[in-house]
Formats: structure tokens, C-alpha cells, sequence
């Protein structure tokens, strides 16, 4: 399913255990996701750029394929609330894994704002890395209200 969003389109997968993919893309690719879980996200998705608050608790994650590690790392960060940042170093102090482990598996996320990985920031307040889309990152926490 193709979602249209202020930053550009968002491109959702669903499979029987829940969303395999919400991403940033240019253009529409692979099947088109249906069904009530596809519109649930459509819908959450485009009441966050509306300026709600919605958090995307609920919606199940398909984690196939994942290591355990990483389905940690994407639980933790799934309870960062709208509007708060959590640093890199600790959430890997509390996650027992290297900073760098953090933002590689963050890197590495396929559910975008389901994984709100643009709340992950440096202990220093700089932003860090974003799979080479700092200023998506920026732009996220800007409209969150949490960057300056």
C-alpha cells in the first residue's frame, strides 16, 4: 500500500503475522498490501502527520527472520513516546549491547515511525546517524517538537 505522507510516500507490507515493511520510497514496489490491518496503519500513519499523537503499540510487527536482539532493540524503542528522545548509549546500557549495535539495528529497521528510531539520538544531543537521512530525522523531531 501506497501511503502519501508530507515527506513523501510510505511504502506498507503486511503479512499474516502483521506489517513486514513501512518505509520511506520513491515509488510503489512489490504487492499491494489489503486488508484491515493495511488500513489500520494507513489510517495511524496519516493522523501522525495530522498532527495526532498516535502511538503504533498495537500494531503487530512480523519480526521473521529476526534476531532476537534486534526484536528487543525494536520492542524497547517502540515505547519511546512522541515528543521524547532516548540516547544510543543508553539504551544500550539497558539492552546490554554497544551503542553501535543500537544504531546499527536501528539503521537496519524496516518499520519506519512503527519503530520510531528517529527518537535515538546521541547523549550529546547531536542527532546521529539515519540510514544517510538526517534531515528526515530532524524534520521527524522537529515536528515532535523536540528538535530545535
Amino acid at each position: 500500500m501506497w501511503i502519501p505522507t508530507p515527506i513523501g510516500g510510505l511504502w506498507l507490507q503486511v503479512g499474516p503475522q502483521g506489517v513486514r515493511v513501512l518505509e520511506p520510497a520513491l515509488f510503489p514496489r512489490g504487492l499491494e498490501a489489503r486488508g484491515p490491518l493495511a488500513e489500520a496503519v494507513r489510517e495511524r500513519v496519516l493522523a501522525y502527520f495530522a498532527g495526532a499523537r498516535p502511538d503504533f503499540l498495537d500494531i503487530p510487527l512480523d519480526y521473521e527472520g529476526l534476531s532476537l536482539m534486534r526484536v528487543a532493540l525494536y520492542e524497547r524503542v517502540r515505547l519511546i513516546p512522541y515528543g521524547r528522545t532516548e540516547s544510543y548509549g543508553s539504551l544500550a546500557r539497558e539492552l546490554g549491547l554497544s551503542p553501535r549495535a543500537v544504531g546499527a539495528g536501528l539503521r537496519a529497521s524496516p518499520f519506519f515511525l512503527l519503530v520510531p528510531a528517529h527518537r535515538v539520538i546521541h547523549a550529546d544531543g547531536r542527532l546521529g546517524g539515519f540510514a544517510g537521512q538526517e534531515g528526515l530525522k530532524a524534520w521527524l523531531l522537529r515536528f515532535e517538537g523536540v528538535w530545535p
